[in-house]
């Protein structure tokens, strides 16, 4: 019975998470769900093999997940939308309507800005930054999740980290020009 309940627990706590991420290595929905409902009957059927030397849980999910989809792309390469999941419920009722759709706008339009920004970014390094800076992984995990040594990982994000501040700063001075024609 502790093996359901503690199965459970992880299921509950991570199969969000892993959907989001597995959003970010391939746009075909099916194929994520799949491979993260895939993940958690392999560890359930097999729970009496694995390892006890699993330090991290998020970590092994994250690496066998990120292993799943790529066999899978191999095998079924596609092109389809995907929606990513909420990790959390909607924020708590606002006591004015305007206040949320205000809110709700500006959040949607810095998501698309954000999301426009990361498209122009290397697959490779748009998967580093989402490990480090969206689930608190370290370089070290980061580089046995993608398989690739630690200074990759550093120079992937570092690559990343410079080609958003120079896209941040054309769009600051872009949009800056633009309120400049409107005014004269």
């Amino acid at each position: 019975m502790g093996d359901e309940q503690a199965f459970t627990a992880i299921f509950e706590k991570y199969h969000r998470t892993l959907y989001n991420y597995g959003s970010k290595l391939s746009t075909n929905s099916s194929l994520v769900e799949d491979a993260v409902q895939d993940v958690f009957i392999d560890i359930w059927r097999l729970r009496h093999n694995l390892t006890e030397n699993v330090t991290s849980v998020k970590f092994y999910l994250y690496r066998a997940l990120r292993r799943r989809i790529h066999v899978a792309l191999d095998k079924f390469p596609s092109m389809e939308e995907i929606s990513e999941l909420d990790d959390e419920d909607t924020p708590a009722n606002h006591t004015h309507s305007e206040a949320i759709l205000i809110e709700v706008e500006s959040s949607s339009i810095r998501a698309q800005r954000i999301q426009e920004l990361l498209a122009q970014l290397p697959e490779r390094q748009v998967e580093a930054l989402t490990l480090r800076y969206f689930d608190d992984f370290s370089i070290e995990e980061i580089s046995g999740i993608m398989n690739v040594n630690e200074k990759s990982v550093r120079n992937f994000i570092y690559k990343a980290l410079t080609s958003l501040r120079q896209s941040r700063e054309i769009l600051l001075i872009s949009s800056l020009i633009f309120w400049l024609l409107l005014l004269f």
